[in-house]
């Protein structure tokens, strides 16, 4: 497959594995499969070892990688020159960023927190990792100063 090929697949899964946390959050444990992927981590899971062969087969030599390194921006900056380093840190990005969404979805349903709060949480954690998760933390202090009530 090219590294386009990959991209897209890689895509399409991330998408599925947001929409299908989504659906966990709104009907939980009324479907089994649905619920045994959600709380088993199966997509991020996947994205991971998908990470794990393309960066296996460019230290390998198997894909062709670009020179650089970790020491500085440039040297970081000539690793990406490669697709498949490209394509790799963006698998990075969608299994990480998804696990995240999903630890944090699974700890919001068991604590009742509503699906409006988390639709905001989930994007910013989808498109800005980090920050989603941070205003996750910031909603867990609002919940503990002001109740539940508050949050459902």
């Amino acid at each position: 497959m090219s590294a386009d090929q990959i991209f897209s697949a890689a895509n399409a899964l991330a998408m599925l594995g947001w929409l299908l946390l989504a659906l966990y959050f709104i009907i939980g444990q009324r479907i089994s499969l649905l619920q045994r992927m959600v709380e088993g981590y199966w997509i991020p899971l996947f994205l991971s070892v998908c990470y794990a062969v393309v960066m296996g087969l460019l230290m390998s030599g198997l894909l062709p990688a670009a020179e650089g390194g970790f020491a500085s921006i440039e040297s970081v900056r000539s690793l990406f020159e490669s697709d498949y380093a490209l394509l790799g840190g963006w698998i990075h990005y969608l299994a990480f960023d998804l696990f995240i969404g999903s630890v944090v979805g699974q700890a919001a349903r068991r604590e009742g927190i509503s699906i409006f709060w988390m639709l905001p949480i989930w994007l910013f954690t989808f498109m800005f990792g980090p920050v989603g998760y941070a205003l996750w933390r910031l909603l867990k202090v609002i919940k503990k100063r002001k109740g539940l009530e508050a949050l459902v």
